[in-house]
């Protein structure tokens, strides 16, 4: 009897452990529920003040939430344009000098979040929400917990159609193409600001989208 109470105690402090250790991991999500028909707007980077400009236009027309993953040199260069994303949509952090992650030290990491957090703050007047996308999409467990200490969900996607490779060399159809193609239910769409047609494309895509029955939603709901 002895033998089991031990077996018992034991496996239930392995299971507590695991848990444990899981639990210093942050949350990865890259689509919401695909039995609903919510769908989640993304831009990542920044770069061009004209399209980020051009976008938010169209979104606040439209009604449409969308977080924006920006760098930390956008973030400083236009303080006026990122200080309307904060207060418009949702500022979230694509590290400040938009590194490879899995390539950098624990440190590093470190001080890119909190220069990205320091700066976002003294921008916009508010603590920047705890959001995060690695750049290129690239992870690993250890900054996972790094990122779980520093209180951050991490985002990825479901839909893109490199748009920052093909840049505009494919124009609006292009990108409409894509989205039709490709969005499903729960869907993380992610789009670069960098590139015009994305910005030209973004009214008639909504529209479609919308058509289709989708419902635009805030990646607030997934948390």
């Amino acid at each position: 009897m002895k033998h089991v109470v031990r077996g018992v105690l034991f496996f239930i402090l392995l299971l507590f452990s695991f848990r444990q250790v899981e639990a210093t991991k942050t949350t990865v999500i890259s689509s919401g529920d695909r039995m609903d028909n919510k769908i989640y707007l993304t831009f990542d980077d920044g770069y061009s003040a004209r399209n980020t400009k051009k976008i938010l236009d169209i979104l606040k027309a439209t009604r449409v939430p969308a977080t924006f993953f920006i760098e930390g040199g956008f973030l400083t260069e236009n303080p006026l344009l990122s200080k309307r994303i904060a207060d418009e949509q949702i500022l979230a952090n694509h590290t400040f000098s938009h590194v490879d992650i899995t390539k950098i030290s624990d440190e590093e990491l470190r001080r890119q979040l909190k220069q990205f957090e320091d700066e976002a703050l003294k921008i916009t007047g508010k603590p920047v929400r705890k959001f995060f996308r690695p750049p290129m999409g690239k992870y690993n467990d250890r900054k996972l917990k790094i990122l779980a200490d520093f209180g951050y969900t991490v985002f990825l996607w479901d839909v893109q159609y490199y748009d920052y490779v093909h840049n505009d060399d494919q124009g609006i159809k292009y990108v409409l193409d894509n989205l039709m193609k490709q969005t499903q239910n729960g869907s993380i769409i992610l789009m670069h600001t960098l590139t015009n047609s994305n910005a030209d494309a973004l009214e008639e895509a909504i529209t479609r989208l919308r058509a289709k029955g989708f419902v635009f939603a805030s990646l607030e709901e997934l948390v």
